[in-house]
């Protein structure tokens, strides 16, 4: 609380004998003033009336008034407030403010009226409005009248007081306001402050208006919703496999769920030492040499290094265990399910195949085949284990001869693509479909490190897949176009592949070329030149073959 109102309350403590003291003071005071003929004045009204009237006058100035009416002035106000305050003493006690919300007005009465564009007169009850609003103080009328007193008292306003108890403050002494303001520590910072966060709230408001405008016409109609859940029933309709469908994926599905499934921990040991628990999938186990360092790490290449004799690297074997366990529960699982669906509707042919060299043998001996797979030496320009076939004598090729109406698939290396291509084309094919086979090592990781690529290493094979005429009963949606398995020797392509083709075309001819020894299946003929010899089990193919090579050699 500042000083002038510490010294109201000191007066209102004070007992009557001050106010005779002070009107005694004032006695003097006008008998000074009368004796010098500088100024008569009959209350403090008078001097007030004065000071506003002279408009080019500062209030306080030391020039025109003497210490003597300064000291008149300061005793008129206090008398005044004195009164007014033995009047409204109970009230005044009711409702006292604390020093911190006196503080709080002041300061920003300080700022408000240092305002450069500050309107006079201000009207008391505008001021307590703006107070309220501004400061969240809640106060009386009274209480700004103390307040604005108090700076009257000061020199830094002259106010008016109607007899309805109304307040206005008709002028203000800039100069002294900015001073107190500095030495307050108060500033404009403040009301710029007081904008700027009344300005944040209006920008959120907008924006929450904007967020709540937006969501509402993004939402979904009631119409909107039915014809949303109406698409997903079509979709989940067209989706669901039918019953054909259903009972043609129970009747391809593999007998004893023959899938073996790897840890992904490796080891034995690690997958115990990481589970904490028994694991029922297949692990591998180390092999570990005199020449082994175990500090370099896995071999690269793993199973199909050349050099595991000497290799310094770590290599695998699955665990035998693991595979001695699954099998039994295969052969298991197998009894159970030929017990339940009985014998098959396919009679499926032994192994057959004929060692012959592709570019002269004479075909047509052999007769129509429903599916095709080719695995040709394309000349890839590296150093291979077989021969290759340049790529004239692979459009050559007496392909057509094989095949009326069916599939075909061949699989090409990355050189080869566009070759491949065209290779079906000259044969009368039109490719409907490429197969992928993703490779992984033995430990069932993605190839990093491969033997072919000219400018990367392949991690993949392309098998293109291509259909001549109308074939029929073909089982199409069966399989997926991508085939995830472990390489094995060189151009040695994925098992997985054979069970594909015969879903695709179960219990028909099929015909491989270029095949191997470890190529024979049943229900296929396989031709290659590194085949032993000539195994032949349909007799009208027996007869022409014997036909055309009475001494069975084609090659």
């Amino acid at each position: 609380m500042s000083d002038t109102w510490d010294e109201i309350q000191t007066v209102r403590k004070k007992t009557a004998g001050l106010r005779d003291k002070l009107a005694k003071r004032k006695q003097e005071r006008q008998n000074i003033l009368q004796a010098n003929s500088l100024l008569v004045s009959s209350s403090s009204t008078t001097v007030s009336t004065e000071i506003v009237s002279s408009e080019a006058t500062p209030l306080c100035d030391s020039k025109q008034v003497n210490e003597t009416q300064k000291r008149d002035n300061i005793a008129d106000k206090k008398d005044s407030l004195f009164t007014v305050d033995s009047q409204n003493a109970e009230e005044k006690d009711e409702q006292k403010l604390s020093n911190d919300d006196i503080t709080t007005i002041e300061d920003w009465l300080l700022v408000e009226l240092d305002m450069p564009n500050v309107s006079l007169p201000l009207d008391g009850v505008t001021l307590s409005e703006k107070i309220l609003h501004e400061t969240k103080v809640t106060h009386t009328m009274l209480d700004l009248a103390s307040v604005l007193a108090n700076f009257e008292s000061r020199c830094l306003l002259v106010m008016e007081k109607g007899k309805d108890e109304s307040i206005k403050i008709l002028s203000t002494n800039h100069v002294q306001i900015a001073n107190l303001a500095k030495e307050r520590g108060v500033s404009k910072k403040r009301v710029a402050k007081n904008l700027e966060i009344t300005s944040d709230e209006n920008k959120k408001a907008k924006t929450d208006n904007k967020l709540n405008i937006e969501m509402l016409l993004a939402s979904e109609t009631a119409k909107e919703r039915e014809t949303k859940k109406l698409n997903e029933e079509i979709k989940d309709l067209l989706s669901a496999a039918s019953a054909k469908e259903q009972m043609m994926s129970s009747k391809f599905k593999s007998q004893g769920g023959t899938m073996k499934e790897f840890c992904s921990y490796g080891t034995r040991s690690e997958c115990r030492t990481v589970k904490g628990s028994v694991c029922d999938k297949v692990h591998f186990r180390k092999l570990i040499h005199q020449h082994t360092d175990t500090a370099l790490g896995d071999c690269s290449f793993l199973n199909t290094c050349f050099h595991m004799d000497t290799c310094k690297y770590i290599h695998y074997e699955v665990d035998q265990d693991d595979l001695n366990r699954i099998k039994r529960a295969n052969m298991s699982a197998a009894v159970r399910s030929l017990g339940s669906q009985g014998t098959s509707d396919f009679k499926m042919m032994p192994p057959q195949w004929v060692q012959c060299d592709m570019r002269n043998f004479d075909m047509s001996v052999l007769g129509k085949f429903a599916v095709i797979m080719a695995d040709p030496p394309w000349d890839i320009h590296m150093e291979l284990p077989y021969g290759t076939m340049s790529d004239d004598e692979m459009r050559s090729l007496n392909i057509p001869t094989l095949q009326d109406d069916g599939y075909i698939f061949l699989w090409v290396t990355g050189r080869a693509m566009e070759l491949g291509r065209q290779c079906l084309e000259l044969w009368g094919y039109r490719r409907c479909d490429e197969l992928i086979w993703v490779k992984t090592n033995q430990l069932q990781k993605l190839i990093r490190t491969g033997r072919t690529g000219h400018w990367i290493n392949h991690g993949k094979e392309h098998c293109l897949i291509g259909v001549k005429g109308n074939p029929q009963h073909m089982n199409k949606g069966l399989d997926c176009d991508v085939i995830v398995a472990e390489v094995r020797a060189t151009s040695h392509k994925p098992d997985e592949i054979y069970g594909v083709i015969e879903r695709l075309s179960p219990g028909t001819r099929k015909i491989e070329l270029f095949g191997r020894p470890h190529n024979v299946q049943p229900n296929w003929m396989t031709l290659g030149n590194q085949l032993d010899g000539v195994q032949l089990h349909e007799e009208d193919v027996k007869r022409s073959f014997k036909e055309k090579y009475p001494d069975g050699k084609c090659i």
